[in-house]
């Protein structure tokens, strides 16, 4: 009789280990053990793969947003973020302008600066850094602009600090010499980064990610084209165009190609990135990259914008997308004050 009842105790007590490791380990629907990269991934995938607002495209010219602040209608008329020094924003900045610094892009998310009432107008010196804060706003479900060229697109006056930046980078075209045309086929496949924050939402899991990478830098993840030319094998180097123009002119050696608005998905070449590896992005003029690279960083990914893009090392070689020094009258929409 004991042994018995000590077989039906002992079974239970299996039975019951059985039941509380199926409910907590749930192996029916198995749990996700980075669902925090899939919620992100999700967001950029819908981003990444429209890249477009509800205000219009994502690179606004100046142009388009003179006419804007000219046509007597204040209601539409965008918040302007100036993302340059103060210094130089006091030289001269569009009227209406605020100034904020790229690292507490976040804060002034969290503390209601940044309006969601408003399309947000995202202004720097070239178009670089405010890409991508434009990049990091709309994923958050803001709607973002940035200004094509940044303030180079509006005035080259002497009176306003680095409006000549441009001017100051093009032309030289010192690696317009080393592209090659032979391509480069991918073929490894990497996990994803793990992206842990904790927060439960996805847009505190990309606040708190920008936190965490925004930190490590002076400003944000760049890098000059002279570093990876001194060693492109270094890096793992994404040439963010058609296939057409990766060919012809050419890409930087070892590069790989990306197409734009079909690529950054995790069932396409999302799984090509290494975990391992700088990489290294870069597209016409260094601002769809640094939008690129904001995502990239919000998924764990340690990349690098390259600054310019090819504007900045082979300017001759491109026949579209190139930095034009702006020609119309645009000084009523500035200011120096």
């Amino acid at each position: 009789m004991f042994k018995k009842a000590t077989l039906i105790l002992l079974s239970l007590f299996i039975a019951t280990v059985f039941f509380a490791g199926c409910d907590k380990n749930n192996p029916t629907e198995p749990k996700d053990e980075n669902l925090e990269f899939e919620m992100v991934e999700a967001v950029g995938n819908t981003y990444f793969t429209a890249y477009t607002t509800s205000a219009g495209p994502v690179n606004v010219n100046i142009t388009a947003v003179f006419n804007t602040l000219t046509d007597q209608n204040t209601a539409n008329d965008p918040y302007i973020i100036d993302w340059r020094s103060a210094a130089d924003f006091a030289t001269g900045h569009l009227k209406g302008a605020v100034n904020m610094n790229i690292k507490d892009l976040v804060a002034k998310v969290e503390d209601g600066t940044i309006p969601k009432s408003k399309t947000i107008l995202n202004v720097c010196y070239t178009g670089q850094t405010a890409s991508h804060a434009t990049a990091v706003l709309n994923m958050l479900g803001y709607t973002a602009q940035n200004l094509l060229f940044g303030m180079c697109g509006v005035t080259t006056a002497d009176s306003i600090n680095g409006t000549k930046n441009w001017l100051n980078q093009i032309a030289a075209d010192e690696y317009a010499d080393q592209l090659v045309t032979t391509k480069e086929t991918l073929s490894k496949e990497y996990e994803f980064p793990k992206v842990a924050t904790g927060k439960s939402t996805v847009e505190e899991i990309i606040k708190a990610r920008y936190k965490e990478y925004i930190a490590k830098f002076s400003s944000w993840p760049t890098i000059a084209a002279k570093d990876v030319f001194t060693d492109p094998t270094k890096f793992f180097i994404v040439n963010y165009w058609p296939e057409a123009e990766y060919l012809n002119p050419g890409h930087i050696p070892g590069a790989f190609q990306f197409t734009p608005n079909s690529s950054l998905k995790k069932d396409a070449q999302l799984k090509n990135l290494p975990t391992d590896k700088k990489i290294v992005v870069y597209c016409y003029s260094g601002q769809t990259s640094a939008q690129v690279v904001a995502y990239l960083q919000l998924l764990g990914y340690d990349a690098y914008s390259l600054l310019y893009g090819v504007n900045g090392f082979a300017y001759n070689k491109l026949t579209k997308s190139k930095y034009v020094a702006p020609t119309g009258d645009y000084s009523s929409i500035v200011t120096e004050k």
